[in-house]
C-alpha cells in the first residue's frame, strides 16, 4: 500500500512548517512593498528641492535684471520703488521658505513616526480667525488569531487494514498510532466515531458519546450498534484481522469529498432494512406528481380556506 502525505493532503511535510513558510513569505511582500514607497517618497523629496532652487533662482535673476534696465534715480539701489521690490520678493522668499520647511516637518511626521497632521483656517476674514490642528495617531495593529494546529486522533474508517497496515498508514501521515489514553482524552473533548480502528498495542477501539448512545436507544434494530457509552473496544489476538486505523498527529484539513460524507452519512452503520426503506421511500418520491389529494371538504381545498 503506498500512501504519501503529500497525495491525500496536498501538504508536504508538517502543517505547522507549511503555515510558517506562508507567513515568512507575506512579510518579505510587507517588507518589499514597503522598500518602494520610500523609494518613492525619497524621489519626490529631491524633485521638490530642485523646484524650490529653481524657484528662488529666477526671482533672484528677476531681481537684478529689473534694476539694471531702469533708468535714472528709478533704478537706483537705494531708490524707495527698488527697495520696495525687493522688500516684496524677499518676503514672498520668507513665505515660501516657511511653507517648504512645515511641509519637511509634517512629512517627517509622517514617514518616520506615521502621525498624520491636518491643518485647517476658518473665518479668516473676521476679527478671530481659527486655526485647527488635528494629529491623527497610527491605527493600532490588529491582532491576526494564530492559528495553532494540535496534536489529535484520527480515524480512518473502512474495515479494510490489518495491524502491520495500521502502523504504516499513520506514518504516511505523519502520526503514529493513538494509544488507548490517547482516545479516551478524545472522548472526553467530545470525539465519537462508530467504527473499530486498529490501536497501539494491537488494540481496535471507539469511543461512543452518552448523547449519541441515548439517541440510539429510541431506533429499533440500532439499540447496539455504536457499542456504549465511553472508550469501546479492546485487545484484538488476530493481527491480521482487519479494521479502520485509529492515528494520533496532526489531522489533514478536510477535502471537499470528507466534508460532503461527513454531513451526509448517519451516525450508525445502514442496515440491509434500512437501504430497503431508503430505496421505496425514493421510489414514492419521484410519483408524488402522480398522485391525487382530495380536498378539506367540497368548498375548501385545506383547512386553510
Amino acid at each position: 500500500m503506498s500512501i504519501s502525505y503529500n497525495s491525500l493532503t496536498g501538504i508536504e511535510g508538517n502543517p505547522i512548517t507549511y503555515i510558517s513558510q506562508l507567513a515568512t513569505e507575506g512579510k518579505r511582500n510587507l517588507d518589499s512593498s514597503s522598500a518602494t514607497t520610500r523609494i518613492i517618497l525619497l524621489l519626490a523629496f529631491v524633485v521638490i528641492s530642485i523646484l524650490y532652487y529653481v524657484l528662488f533662482s529666477s526671482l533672484g535673476k528677476g531681481g537684478s535684471g529689473s534694476g539694471s534696465g531702469l533708468s535714472g534715480t528709478s533704478g537706483s539701489p537705494g531708490s524707495p520703488g527698488a527697495g520696495g521690490e525687493s522688500g516684496g520678493k524677499r518676503t514672498l522668499e520668507i513665505i515660501l521658505w516657511s511653507i517648504f520647511l512645515i511641509l519637511i516637518i509634517i512629512n517627517g511626521f509622517q514617514y518616520f513616526f506615521n502621525v498624520n497632521f491636518t491643518a485647517s483656517i476658518k473665518d479668516i476674514f473676521t476679527d478671530k480667525p481659527k486655526i485647527d490642528l488635528s494629529i491623527q495617531q497610527p491605527p493600532g495593529e490588529d491582532v491576526v488569531p494564530e492559528l495553532k494546529l494540535k496534536k489529535e486522533v484520527y480515524n480512518i474508517p473502512s474495515n479494510n487494514f490489518t495491524y502491520d497496515d495500521s502502523k504504516a498508514i499513520c506514518q504516511a501521515y505523519g502520526g503514529k498510532l493513538a494509544t488507548y489514553n490517547q482516545v479516551e482524552n478524545s472522548y472526553n473533548k467530545g470525539a465519537e466515531w462508530c467504527n473499530y480502528g486498529w490501536s497501539d498495542g494491537q488494540m481496535a477501539l471507539f469511543p461512543t458519546q452518552q448523547k449519541t448512545w441515548d439517541r440510539l436507544q429510541t431506533i429499533e434494530g440500532h439499540e447496539n450498534d455504536c457499542g456504549r457509552p465511553g472508550v469501546n473496544g479492546g485487545k484484538i489476538d488476530n493481527p491480521k484481522a482487519r479494521f479502520g486505523v485509529n492515528c494520533y498527529g496532526f489531522k489533514p484539513i478536510i477535502t471537499s469529498a470528507e466534508s460532503d460524507n461527513m454531513k451526509n452519512t448517519p451516525i450508525y452503520p445502514v442496515s440491509m432494512k434500512d437501504l430497503e426503506l431508503q430505496k421505496k421511500l425514493d421510489y414514492w418520491k419521484k410519483r408524488i406528481p402522480e398522485i391525487l389529494l382530495s380536498p378539506f371538504n367540497k368548498n375548501s381545498w385545506s383547512i386553510l380556506g
